[in-house]
């Protein structure tokens, strides 16, 4: 299989180490972040995620009209109050991502999902989850979950812990729905679904 790679000058073997590289590097970034959210005591399962929460906005691009300005903040709501909603307000405060300040806002389930450009939900139970995913949705809205099967129930991102280890679940069908693009790099990370089928990411 390798002397074929060969054949064609090295081109496609170029191309493959470039995408393994680049991946290796998403990867990095996000055990960096994690592991410095822990220097100087055991990191949580909450303050794990929301080292993830961080790292996931690094890798999303919004549609040009998202932001009236190259200035504008983003702007991350925070939707019920569980350990990790908690750990993700307090990790993202004061912090960048894509040279622009992240800016942190309290939301209850019931509010509408306006003026933020991503949300994390905690477990708010499934009453809200559906009205809030519908509405991140039609606004371009970047949804982040921790509820089991959140990706599944058409949120963007859902975080889950799977051998003692956090690991996501992205929906490009979602992503697509609220006109968001996701780092390719980051997708090859995570567990693919659509609707309620799965996909393991090579």
């Amino acid at each position: 299989m390798g002397l074929r790679l060969f054949t064609h000058g090295g081109v496609e073997l170029n191309r493959t180490i470039i995408r393994a590289r680049g991946t290796l590097a998403v990867l990095l970034t996000l055990l960096a972040t994690s592991s410095a959210a822990s220097a100087q005591t055991p990191a949580t399962e909450a303050q794990v995620k929301a080292a993830f929460v961080y790292n996931f906005l690094k890798f999303v691009e919004w549609p040009a009209e998202a932001f009236g300005g190259t200035r504008d903040s983003l702007v991350v709501g925070i939707v019920g109050t569980s350990a990790t909603a908690e750990a993700a307000a307090l990790f993202l405060a004061g912090k960048q991502a894509n040279s622009r300040p992240i800016a942190v806002r309290r939301m209850t389930p019931d509010a509408a999902i306006v003026g933020v450009h991503a949300i994390f939900v905690g477990d708010i139970g499934d009453r809200g989850q559906p009205q809030v995913l519908l509405e991140a949705a039609s606004t371009s809205v970047l949804s982040i979950g921790e509820a089991k099967g959140f990706a599944t129930r058409g949120g963007v991102i859902g975080l889950l812990v799977e051998d003692q280890k956090v690991r996501f679940e992205i929906n490009p069908d979602a992503a697509e729905t609220a006109q968001l693009k996701i780092s390719s790099k980051l997708l090859a990370l995570a567990k693919l679904v659509h609707g309620t089928k799965r996909e393991q990411a090579p």
